[in-house]
């Protein structure tokens, strides 16, 4: 008995201490709310006060000088010196096996409904995506200027958008979307909340400055700007410096230039630190649409043809890319069905050779199994391009040779990889095992052997002529 009412009060007393904890838990979560509100409030009345007139600025292209119109070529096939071969080392097997791909995701998403919420249904890259948001999220846009953006930001802060903002995380962590990804996304939903440009970009800046993102907005000429700090560079795009920050302007096809000065605010946003980046370490799974290429060349007089697949899905989204630093792309975590194509294809060709001769052989792929032409003839931009777009698109220039001919040298024989920028050129050099004739310069105590994936049927240790004893800054990867 005595048991029994022991245990009966030591219940009681844990439901008691339970629900004072329960009502702790509740105050301390209505006067973080309160805390917040105070904060959007004091934001609100700074955004109807301080705005000051600024003057955009833009980066040029990283080159010094236009690119080549045509590269030299070496016109025989040089062959792999057999002194060279002996002392190289075999390459390590590292099998390369294909990963499944997901089947493709053409069904929407039945979600229930819940009260005061409407579903908005956004085309993500043929991934059609769902999202929720409250049914409050409405604003009437007549005119514009700091007081009508305040507005904005009041209605806004009004709504359930914590509901918003963690559906916008299921969704980067399904897809492994990077920042600039999840941008697309919300300005996406933004367009098809509210069916305008200038709303969306209130939409956009609002959920990303609550998402801790170092964003701001301004007008000008009946044009709101959405504008963000970066952790990188970004190229042909115009940008504002404000408290010694450069802000560079966001757009989703990610190309504005020269957009003269605008209104906007000097003040920031408590917590709203983080930078934008584009980088991409785990790969953004955009592939419902799958094309294939075949890429053919020829290396020690036998002729190989490479069966490759990849996203088109993927390529529409790599077509908003502004231009950004080289390492972004040198350094990205490539899609699986180009993997499973193109690796898998290449792997069994260096099978049981040395180090040189697997080098020598991406090398003629990379050097002979595209067209060269630079980005101004074909694209009338500077363009930098990722695997995927040098195999999909009928030219390619330096640079993206570099980055896909680096990212098969990682993945096939897992030697370091370093790009070269000249003033008007991009090219590789690669530390091997052993000691290997030809071009080469220390770098972090290891030695590099410069190998240019755009001197056509140049091995290992040959540099261009022209790029002989030039100078050259050294990208490092990861």
């Amino acid at each position: 008995m005595f048991i029994r009412i022991s245990f009966t009060l030591l219940f009681i007393s844990s439901l008691a201490i339970s629900s004072d904890y329960q009502d702790w838990l509740k105050s301390l979560n209505l006067e973080y709310n309160i805390y917040k509100k105070s904060i959007d409030e004091e934001f609100s009345e700074m955004l109807k006060k301080d705005w000051k007139s600024f003057q955009s600025m833009s980066s040029p292209s990283p080159y010094k000088k236009p690119k080549p119109e045509k590269m030299p070529k070496i016109i025989e096939p040089l062959v792999t010196p057999k002194k060279e071969i002996i002392k190289s080392p075999i390459v390590i097997e590292s099998p390369i096996k294909k990963i499944e791909i997901p089947a493709p995701v053409k069904v929407v998403e039945n979600m229930k409904k819940i009260q005061d919420f409407y579903t908005s249904v956004v085309d993500f890259y043929s991934i059609p995506i769902s999202i929720q948001y409250d049914k409050n999220t409405s604003f009437d846009l007549n005119s514009i200027n700091k007081n009508i953006i305040s507005q904005f930001w009041d209605m806004m802060s009004a709504t359930n958008y914590k509901k918003l903002l963690k559906q916008i995380d299921i969704r980067t962590e399904q897809l492994n979307l990077n920042d600039w990804a999840k941008y697309q996304l919300i300005h996406k939903l933004g367009l098809d909340i509210f069916k305008e440009n200038n709303k969306a970009n209130l939409f956009t800046w609002f959920l990303l400055v609550k998402m801790d993102y170092d964003t701001k907005v301004g007008y000008s000429n009946e044009k709101i700007y959405l504008m963000s700090t970066m952790q990188h560079n970004l190229f042909q795009v115009s940008f504002f410096t404000l408290n010694n920050k450069k802000y560079y302007i966001l757009t989703p096809n990610g190309k504005i230039d020269n957009v003269g000065s605008i209104f906007t605010y000097a003040g920031d946003y408590p917590k709203a630190k983080k930078e934008l980046s584009f980088a991409m370490f785990d790969e953004v799974k955009l592939y419902n649409h799958l094309k294939t290429k075949s890429l053919k060349f020829t290396y020690a007089k036998k002729n190989y043809t490479i069966n490759t697949q990849y996203s088109s899905d993927l390529i529409d989204f790599y077509k908003t890319f502004p231009q950004s630093d080289y390492d972004i792309y040198f350094n990205t975590k490539n899609s699986t069905p180009l993997a499973n194509s193109i690796l898998v294809k290449l792997s069994p060709l260096i099978k049981g050779k040395s180090e040189i001769e697997a080098v020598n052989l991406l090398l003629r792929f990379v050097q002979t199994s595209f067209k060269y032409q630079t980005d101004q003839k074909q694209f009338n931009y500077e363009k930098v391009m990722f695997p995927e777009e040098t195999v999909n698109y009928p030219y390619s220039d330096c640079e993206d040779r570099s980055i896909l001919f680096s990212y098969l040298v990682k993945n096939l024989l897992k030697l370091e990889v370093v790009g070269l920028k000249y003033n008007d050129h991009l090219a590789t050099a690669v530390a091997f095992s052993s000691d290997i004739s030809g071009d080469n310069f220390n770098y972090k105590g290891k030695k590099y052997t410069i190998s240019d994936p755009t001197y056509v049927n140049a091995n290992a240790g040959i540099s261009m002529p022209q790029y002989k004893n030039k100078n050259f800054k050294i990208i490092s990867l990861r």
